[in-house]
């Protein structure tokens, strides 16, 4: 998965939860443009992973009906990168390497890591 397949994967989910708050009356059109709009300006085509998860986390800043497609994304993203990144600081303080864990640990709330995709799918039969 690239970024933007992340990014288009996002959108449709956005086009849907819109399409369903229409359907059932509890979005306007008028605010359904608006949060369309915030995710068109937020999400750009050939961001990174990292510019990408920063981005998203902040879709429903403004759009607080958004939050049931960001939340998802950001669970992930704290259970596959945050957690992993805070196993390894107190691997690196065990091994008593503090100057390391320290840097670690602050590239990591600053959202100042690398992210690779490294996952796996099964043959289709």
């Amino acid at each position: 998965m690239t970024p933007d397949d992340l990014r288009q994967q996002i959108e449709l989910q956005v086009v849907e939860l819109i399409k369903a708050k229409l359907a059932d009356g509890s979005m306007t059109e008028e605010r359904a443009q608006q949060a369309s709009q915030v995710v068109l300006d937020t999400l750009k085509p050939g961001m990174s992973f990292e510019e990408l998860y920063r981005a998203i986390a902040k879709l429903d800043d403004t759009v607080q009906e958004l939050a049931p497609v960001v939340l998802p994304v950001m669970q992930q993203y704290e259970t596959n990168i945050v957690q992993p990144i805070g196993k390894n600081v107190s691997e690196l303080i065990h091994q008593g390497q503090y100057d390391a864990a320290t840097k670690l640990a602050k590239r990591a709330i600053s959202q100042d890591v690398k992210l690779e995709w490294t996952g796996s799918g099964k043959p289709t039969t």
